[in-house]
C-alpha cells in the first residue's frame, strides 16, 4: 500500500494520520468555531485541517454533554469566510513524556554555602 503525503507550508501531514471531526456548527462571537456530530473525540491541543489540508487552529476545549460533545477550535488567523466545510483533526501518535526533561533537585535553595 502506497502512503500519500500532502506538502502544506513545508509541513507533511499522512493521510492516514487525518481523522473526520464533524461540520462547523456555529463561531461563537469571541471567535472561536463550533464544531458538532463528534464520533470520536480529539486531544485538546490537535491540530486541525480541513478538506484542502489547509491549517485552521487548534483544538482548544470540548464542552457540552458526553452523548453530544462540541469542540471549539481556536483559528490560526483570522476568519475572512466563514467556513461550513468539515473539519479534520491530525492524529499525532505521540509517545510517553517519561525521562524527558529537567530533573528536580530537592533542597537545592536551601543550603547555605561555605567560604
Amino acid at each position: 500500500m502506497r502512503k500519500l503525503y500532502i506538502d502544506f507550508r513545508k509541513t507533511y501531514i499522512l493521510v492516514e494520520n487525518l481523522r473526520k471531526l464533524g461540520k462547523v456548527k456555529h463561531i461563537s462571537h469571541s471567535g472561536l468555531i463550533v464544531v458538532s456530530g463528534i464520533k470520536n473525540l480529539p486531544k485538546v491541543g490537535s491540530e486541525v485541517v480541513d478538506r484542502r489540508m489547509g491549517k485552521i487552529g487548534f483544538v482548544y476545549d470540548i464542552i457540552g454533554p458526553t452523548k453530544s460533545p462540541f469542540v471549539l477550535i481556536k483559528p490560526k488567523g483570522r476568519l475572512d469566510k466563514i467556513i461550513l466545510d468539515e473539519l479534520f483533526v491530525v492524529v499525532s501518535h505521540a509517545g510517553s513524556r517519561k525521562g524527558k526533561g529537567e530533573r528536580k533537585r530537592k533542597g537545592k535553595g536551601n543550603r547555605k554555602k561555605r567560604n
